[in-house]
């Protein structure tokens, strides 16, 4: 695609196929689910290692093309609000969790860039797989709502301490539970939007999975799990038995050791 933003200064080395998670081989699954929490500050070299070992064909976002691009288009404007809108708020504020997050909402997608660049490299397919609906009712509310003054300080005041990082790796701990079936949430069928891209994004995963040797979608980690009552790309996708896999993982856990050895 057209316009893309400068290659990540701190990507892991391109082009080795020896996987660095371990020294065995992957199962011989044909689809694979990276489940991301978005905004994650070391996503973009976590999953960068998941690809050298999985070698996919094809690489899935959670995204659309409406979205990258009006991105690619607002996302200088939208850093410049930002910078002004801290510069009318406490010199605390600029370090909170709030503004952390809202600055990683803002930014294009590690997921997208992360699928751009190790698919060039490698000339693998890339697939942007939602519909934009979403996008097209949200992103032009950033500019006038996400990003004000009064909003910024809102969150700022309200929302809990900690960095990035630390929120990222309470999500990956909620992931985990939740793929074990430890956790419970409210039946998520409620969510007749989520539940509509859901399907679209199976649909759209199968028709590739059967012309590809090897799939791997980068996506929401709420999106991946299966739920009690409902939701989840894992059950819409079972006759396909995809491998899940958290992101984090990439980091050595022992689940990651376990899913690279299991043959």
């Amino acid at each position: 695609m057209k316009g893309w933003e400068g290659r990540e200064k701190a990507a892991p080395k391109r082009g080795s196929k020896t996987c660095p998670l371990a020294p065995g081989p992957f199962p011989g699954s044909r689809l694979y689910l990276l489940a991301t929490v978005h905004g994650d500050p070391a996503g973009y070299a976590r999953a960068w290692r998941f690809l050298e070992c999985l070698q996919p064909e094809v690489i899935t976002v959670e995204i659309s093309r409406f979205a990258v691009r009006y991105r690619e288009q607002a996302g200088k404007s939208w850093r410049q609000r930002l910078n002004q809108a801290l510069k009318m708020l406490p010199p605390e504020s600029a370090g909170s969790l709030a503004v952390a997050r809202v600055a990683a909402q803002v930014a294009l997608p590690f997921e997208y860039r992360v699928a751009r660049d190790w698919g060039e490299v490698h000339r693998a397919a890339v697939k942007l797989l939602d519909a934009g609906s979403v996008a097209r009712r949200h992103l032009p509310r950033y500019a006038t709502e996400l990003l004000t003054v009064d909003n910024l300080r809102k969150l700022s005041e309200n929302q809990a301490s900690g960095t990035l990082a630390d929120f990222v790796a309470a999500e990956f701990h909620k992931a985990r539970r939740a793929r074990e079936g430890k956790l419970r949430l409210p039946p998520r069928s409620a969510d007749a939007e989520g539940s509509r891209r859901e399907r679209l994004w199976a649909k759209r995963l199968k028709r590739l999975v059967d012309g590809a040797s090897r799939v791997v979608h980068l996506g929401g980690w709420e999106h991946l799990v299966p739920w009690e009552g409902g939701g989840g790309l894992t059950k819409l996708l079972a006759d396909l038995n995809p491998c899940i896999l958290l992101l984090d993982e990439a980091d050595g856990d022992s689940r990651a050791g376990a899913v690279i050895n299991d043959r």
